[in-house]
């Protein structure tokens, strides 16, 4: 059972993307200065708290939040059984929360 909101689980996922854009953004400000590969805000506390609370207020024992914002990009956001027999389009964080929440095996 979700103790997190629809609402309230795709407002945080759309702020932690935001964020990734601003971490990219200073990561290459960075390197314009220092003239080596810089990565910013790789190991924030307050994302991994963010996450932490996420997955424990969704039934997510599958790390389906952590896939989302990182790996379903190049995956092309979507997910199916082992057999192909059904598939799940994730492209918007509302499609994530209900197969996380009624539909995830």
């Amino acid at each position: 059972m979700a103790t997190l909101s629809k609402e309230s689980f795709c407002k945080a996922l759309a702020l932690i993307k935001e964020q990734d854009h601003i971490n990219d953004r200073v990561s290459e400000a960075l390197e314009l200065v220092c003239g080596n590969r810089v990565v910013y805000g790789t190991s924030s506390k307050y994302f991994e708290a963010l996450l932490l609370v996420m997955k424990e207020a969704l039934p997510d024992k599958y790390g389906y939040i952590d896939w989302w914002l990182y790996e379903a990009p190049s995956a092309g956001y979507h997910v199916e059984l082992a057999d192909g027999s059904k598939t799940w389009e994730l492209k918007e964080p509302e499609s994530l929360y209900d197969f996380i929440v009624n539909d995830c095996p």
